[in-house]
């Protein structure tokens, strides 16, 4: 490996495999030899949109978020570009990532725990699907490159989710603007990366109707000491 990709490769992202409580195992990682161009993270908020008899709509009431779930897309490269002329079977590659993110554990019977990071992304989660598409092949059929997208699942691990929560600083007073169409415990839980001080913030503001939220205006996230 030529050294400029020796110097960036720590910096890579990286899927390593963890215990149930996230703590990474003492295990081979798997470290992108390219970084993705993009990170797709999906939130769902759940309502109940039951419209009474008689009615022709009604309000829909607020029920809870899913885990977030996040899509990224990977290059894989046994050409050598990228690895000083060094060429790594793609189907090597592809067998690592199998190996780290979905082949079954013999001590949990199942696919293992993860944790996801790039950069200042950190997710614990467990992958939901991948596909792979070969993109390239030499003269006799083999391929030379292929593209990785994988989806996972947030875990919310107890105790781990409040250190990673750290990187948004709880602890620290907050200033957001709301924009068209956001909800108090949906910011309340990017904020603290946790959604039931989502009254206590509202008591702050002085919202009479929590559930709508004027666009445009400014909401304080006071540190969790003082909510």
């Amino acid at each position: 490996m030529d050294t400029q990709s020796a110097i960036k490769l720590p910096f890579n992202l990286k899927i390593i495999q963890t215990d149930e409580k996230g703590i990474p195992k003492l295990a081979v990682p798997f470290i992108a030899m390219f970084n993705p161009e993009q990170l797709a993270i999906h939130e769902d908020v759940s309502w109940c949109k039951v419209v009474p008899k008689g009615k022709i709509s009604a309000d829909a009431k607020y029920v809870n978020i899913k885990p977030r779930t996040f899509t990224i897309e990977l290059t894989i490269d046994g050409t050598g570009v990228n690895t000083n002329g060094v060429k790594i079977p793609v189907t090597v590659q592809v067998a690592l990532f199998r190996a780290v993110t979905t082949n079954l554990l013999g001590d949990i019977h199942r696919p293992p725990y993860l944790m996801v990071q790039y950069g200042t992304f950190i997710s614990t989660c467990v992958l939901d699907s991948s596909d792979v598409t070969y993109t390239m092949f030499d003269m006799f059929g083999l391929p030379i490159r292929a593209k990785i997208s994988a989806k996972f699942t947030e875990r919310i691990v107890d105790g781990l989710s409040d250190v990673l929560g750290m990187l948004s600083s709880p602890d620290l007073t907050h200033r957001v603007q709301v924009k068209e169409g956001d909800i108090l415990p949906l910011l309340t839980y990017k904020t603290y990366n946790n959604q039931n001080y989502y009254l206590q913030v509202a008591r702050v503001n002085k919202l009479k109707n929590f559930r709508k939220l004027k666009a445009g205006s400014t909401l304080i996230f006071p540190p969790l000491s003082k909510t």
